[in-house]
């Protein structure tokens, strides 16, 4: 409750009746009464609010039931109840919840009989009591306020209006303290001077209302558009930049205005930051906004490999990868697995040479890398075939006397370099290579006459190679080969010499 006033108010030449005080001389001047003043009895109080786009709205308070009043606008309110005077139980309460934000309250008390009492502890005007001066209880402070509007008795402590003000706009709810005293019915409150109209919103700088991207979270190769919204609660028209940068005007002078930049694709994965401003056309500038741009690594794509082949063991191939990647400022490796072990260290580069010593089935697999952790693999087959050995030397035809050892040899090559070659003889025509194996050794023929030899290579994998010389084993003249049997061997191995038809064998490698 304020204090009613007592000895100061008598010497005045006032009277204090029942808690109402009532000026002794003839009415020539505002009279004060009810010194708790309630939202209710305020009725008739006009309130306005203006905001950044440069519309206002305008709306009358009235009592709302029991002890409380308020004024309601399109998405805003402003209420009061119960006693004024310093109670943060009974708070004026501002809420807005509209569009384009709030730059400046005005509530002008003097057609609700209403007048705005700022001092604390004091009484300064007779009849006003104390007073309580703009105190916040609660939510977004304004840059300023102001009293404004003297009543007609006011020594500095009583005014028709109060105005709140934002520079950077209001939006949400808030609550403060401001005591108000009333008139009396037969003596309403009057102003010392006629009334101005209510103050226009401050000048100040364009408000960025708004920085968004049509993609924050993109990939490699794709893009994304900054889209820049601003107000200005001047009539001026909004030049909007980007990083600095300038990106367009709209020429609207009211309303929401906005500009929009295509950033471009992106080509690396990273963030990229984008930080928006507005200038009014009197060169004042806003606030600032960031947003960022991340963008994401995408793995290559393996679009051309070698097709599938079929080849001879030890046949020389070509191979080749291509690869492509939307980050076209990833240096792409290609490495390859030529062994089939899984392990792709066996060769580095996007084409190159490579050949198998042995028949099978084998798999090369590629393995692409954008040095930045994406990969990609694909691969072919490649089916080598085996390669029968060439045989590239050979005896050449003999004549030789019958039971005389001669030398024999050959040699083979085969492309398969792993391959174990057989060298296996024929020697008595039989069609079977029975007769010797290795790759050389000693033979005779103990009867006279041509004989073929012939000689198989064997892989080992199924590759044969077959060649063939002549031997023509030639008798002794009978007078000098008699001489000798006898007087040397003896009849009885004479016999048995003339009468074998069979070879002697020797192995010697």
């Amino acid at each position: 409750m304020k204090l009613l006033p007592t000895t100061r108010d008598r010497l005045l030449g006032l009277s204090t009746i029942a808690g109402v005080t009532l000026f002794s001389l003839s009415a020539t001047a505002t009279t004060l009464t009810g010194f708790s003043t309630r939202g209710a009895d305020m009725g008739g109080m006009n309130i306005t609010v203006n905001f950044f786009n440069g519309t206002s709205q305008s709306a009358v308070w009235r009592p709302t039931g029991g002890a409380g009043g308020g004024a309601f606008g399109s998405g805003w309110s402003l209420t009061q109840s119960g006693n004024t005077f310093g109670s943060f139980n009974n708070p004026w309460r501002f809420s807005y919840g509209g569009g384009s934000a709030v730059s400046a309250l005005t509530i002008d008390a003097f057609a609700g009989n209403t007048v705005f009492d700022n001092v604390f502890t004091r009484v300064i005007t007779p009849g006003s009591a104390d007073g309580w001066d703009f105190q916040m209880a609660y939510g977004p402070r304004p840059n300023r306020h102001a009293y404004s509007v003297p009543i007609d008795i006011s020594r500095g402590d009583l005014f028709g209006r109060l105005s709140l003000f934002w520079d950077s706009g209001f939006r949400g709810s808030m609550g403060f303290l401001a005591d108000t005293d009333s008139g009396t019915w037969y003596d309403p409150v009057r102003p010392r001077y006629a009334v101005p109209a209510p103050p226009p919103p401050p000048q100040v700088a364009p408000s960025l209302v708004g920085l968004s991207l049509s993609g924050s979270t993109i990939y490699e190769g794709q893009s994304s558009t900054a889209y820049l919204y601003g107000t200005d609660n001047n009539t001026d028209y909004l030049n909007f930049y980007l990083n600095g940068g300038y990106i367009g005007t709209d020429y609207r002078t009211s309303g929401t205005r906005f500009a929009s930049r295509n950033l471009g694709t992106f080509y690396d994965e990273g963030i990229h930051y984008y930080t928006g401003r507005v200038q009014d056309s009197a060169g004042n500038w806003s606030n600032q906004a960031t947003q960022a741009v991340r963008v994401l690594n995408v793995a290559p794509t393996i679009n051309q490999i070698t097709p599938n082949l079929t080849i001879n063991e030890g046949d020389w191939f070509d191979f080749l990868a291509n690869a492509t990647d939307p980050g076209i400022y990833d240096v792409l490796t290609y490495d390859w697995d030529l062994d089939s072990d899984g392990l792709y260290d066996d060769y580095r580069g996007r084409t190159g040479r490579y050949s198998y010593a042995d028949e099978g089935n084998y798999r090369l697999g590629v393995q692409v890398n954008d040095g930045d952790g994406g990969f990609d693999w694909s691969g072919f087959n490649v089916n080598v075939l085996n390669v029968a050995p060439t045989i590239t030397q050979l005896t050449d035809d003999l004549v030789v006397k019958r039971n005389e050892f001669f030398d024999f040899s050959g040699a083979a090559t085969d492309p398969g370099v792993q391959d174990l070659l057989s060298f296996d003889w024929d020697f008595d025509n039989d069609g079977v290579f029975d007769d010797f194996t290795g790759n050389s050794g000693k033979w005779s023929f103990a009867d006279p006459g041509l004989f073929d030899v012939t000689l198989r290579v064997s892989d080992g994998d199924g590759g044969l190679a077959y060649r063939q010389f002549t031997v023509e084993a030639v008798p002794e003249p009978r007078a000098i080969l008699g001489f000798v049997a006898v007087g040397i061997l003896g009849a009885s191995m004479l016999r048995k010499s003339s009468s074998s038809g069979k070879s002697a064998k020797w192995h010697d490698s």
